[in-house]
């Protein structure tokens, strides 16, 4: 793997993290009777933070403009 690629990938699995734990964060919050309401369960919070994790696409590599204290814009 390129350097380039492993960065990507990092990128990416620390960003379906956020989403996961963000769903499951606020899914839990809620009472038992509003989950019920929503159709769920709290065995199904899991699956479904998955699947929202799993959405998210590869995150882009950030491109910088180099910082040349040398160069002059035109």
């Amino acid at each position: 793997m390129q350097i380039e690629q492993i960065g990507i990938t990092l990128r990416t699995a620390f960003a379906r993290r956020r989403v996961y734990n963000k769903i499951a964060d606020e899914l839990s919050a809620y009472t038992d009777r509003e989950l019920a309401d929503l159709g769920l369960s709290r065995p199904d919070i899991p699956a479904l933070a998955r699947q929202a994790a799993e959405a998210v696409e590869a995150a882009p590599a950030v491109t910088r403009q180099p910082n040349l204290p040398f160069a002059r814009a035109a």
